[in-house]
């Protein structure tokens, strides 16, 4: 009989929950036995293994390793590593599945475990069938083996003939003490950016700074250092390396649907192109492209919407608000920072602005920070619909994540969260003053459609 398990560490993409309590060897080596199960119906499954740098991810791996090899899966362990490399071996090497060991961008005191099927992710409905098959505890009984390899001269091999050597760019770079330091200052370097590395030093504990680099606060040292060293910009990574923020040479942070631009502007130098973001994204980028003859295409919040999308158009690029960039390679076609920042210097460097001027060459609209309210499961997606209607008979709308409902200079967003039991709204528009005037609009409507279902 399996371990009862915690169902709420099965969110959407990931699981993840607080080391000691939700998460716990035993926690993983049941959810590592159901997944190993699954895999193992084909036949005899590889599946590739890694974990980031938290003093709990070496215990937890070494039970998920154990864990599969019961159920007849071949494991091979990484190591320490950024959890795309995890991405990158299981599809260069043809892997069955992927295992990482990592809580993302969470902070030291959780884990949890980021699953792969052959090099697509694994998650949504597939979590929630698996914590379901872990409940029923009918697992195989094998005996795969165990062994371990190194992945990154074959990564640094694959990825680095893919940029020039003449950057020349004055970076500062921050991996924040996670597994991006791997990876991102070697290939910056190699591509002839001048590197000026701060919290470089391998520590899963993040002693300098949070490990989610877009939290307030957690980009003022960086800042602080490209303005002392008079950098050109300044790049910070997440503690499991997947995740991108970055600076500008004043030190300004520009946010991850703004940073791409100059990867978009050098794309669209060769031809027009359409990008995929999500319903988030800033109608600055959208007017962007499209005086540059490109166009974007909004998908649902989250990476594997954006996967999709990109796929079913053939887009070069795809790029969240929440600095997750997706790039249209044959070999990185995941999150990784650190090859996202090296398209991003790549980009700047032969586009010979710096990153300031070329956002100030995009129309201006000012966004307002996400508003979050609680609202129960069972009536969030109803109170979306009604507010839906208020607005569909004279507006403009993208319906396909919530409604971004348009409106004279701007935008107003309401849609469901993802992963809680709240709604999510945010407002864009062309000043301040239309900003708030959608804003307050668009969150009349939602308080009216949820004192409709009696919720105060």
């Amino acid at each position: 009989m399996s371990m009862k398990l915690d169902p709420n560490i099965f969110r959407a993409y990931d699981i993840r929950g607080t080391v000691g309590e939700s998460i716990t060897p035993e926690t993983v080596s049941t959810i590592a036995r159901g997944y190993g199960t699954l895999l193992a119906r084909g036949g005899e499954p590889t599946v590739v293994l890694g974990r980031d740098l938290r003093p709990s991810s070496e215990e937890l791996s070494a039970a998920a390793a154990e864990a599969l090899r019961q159920t007849g899966c071949n494991v091979i362990d990484l190591g320490q590593v950024p959890i795309p490399l995890v991405y990158f071996a299981a599809g260069r090497w043809g892997c069955d599945g992927g295992v990482g060991i990592t809580a993302s961008h969470k902070p030291v005191q959780f884990n949890g475990m980021k699953l792969r099927q052959g090099d697509a992710p694994y998650y949504g409905e597939q979590l929630q069938d698996l914590y379901d098959f872990c409940e029923a505890g009918e697992f195989a009984e094998g005996a795969g083996s165990y062994s371990e390899r190194d992945v990154f001269d074959e990564y640094f091999e694959t990825v680095q003939p893919k940029f020039t050597g003449d950057c020349g760019l004055r970076i500062c770079l921050d991996p924040g003490n996670g597994c991006g330091t791997f990876t991102a200052p070697r290939i910056l370097a190699e591509m002839g950016c001048e590197l000026d590395v701060i919290f470089d030093e391998p520590d899963g504990t993040f002693p300098n700074r949070s490990p989610d680099p877009l939290e307030p606060g957690a980009l003022v040292a960086l800042a602080e250092r490209v303005v002392a060293t008079g950098a050109d910009l300044g790049m910070a990574i997440d503690a499991d390396g997947d995740r991108l923020a970055v600076v500008d040479h004043e030190g300004t942070m520009i946010y991850p649907d703004k940073y791409v631009l100059p990867v978009c502007g050098a794309m669209l130098a060769k031809g027009p192109q359409t990008f995929v973001s999500e319903v988030r994204c800033s109608q600055t980028t959208i007017d962007y492209v499209r005086e540059r003859g490109g166009d974007v295409a909004l998908a649902s919040c989250g990476y594997p919407y954006i996967l999709a999308e990109m796929g079913r158009l053939g887009a070069p690029l795809g790029f969240e608000t929440t600095g997750h960039v997706f790039f249209a390679d044959p070999d990185v076609k995941y999150d990784d920072a650190a090859f996202c920042a090296a398209q991003m210097a790549e980009a700047l460097g032969g586009l010979g602005e710096t990153l300031r001027e070329v956002i100030d060459s995009a129309p201006a609209y000012y966004t307002s920070e996400e508003l979050r309210l609680e609202c129960p499961d069972d009536v969030k997606q109803q109170i979306v619909a009604d507010v839906i209607e208020q607005f569909r008979a004279d507006h403009e709308m993208n319906d396909v994540d919530g409604a971004r409902i348009s409106f004279e200079g701007g935008w107003g967003l309401i849609r469901a969260s993802n992963t809680g039991e709240e709604l999510v709204m945010r407002f864009e528009g062309n000043t301040e003053a239309a900003r708030d005037r959608i804003a307050e609009d668009v969150t009349s409507a939602v308080q009216d459609a949820m004192s409709a279902h009696g919720i105060g």
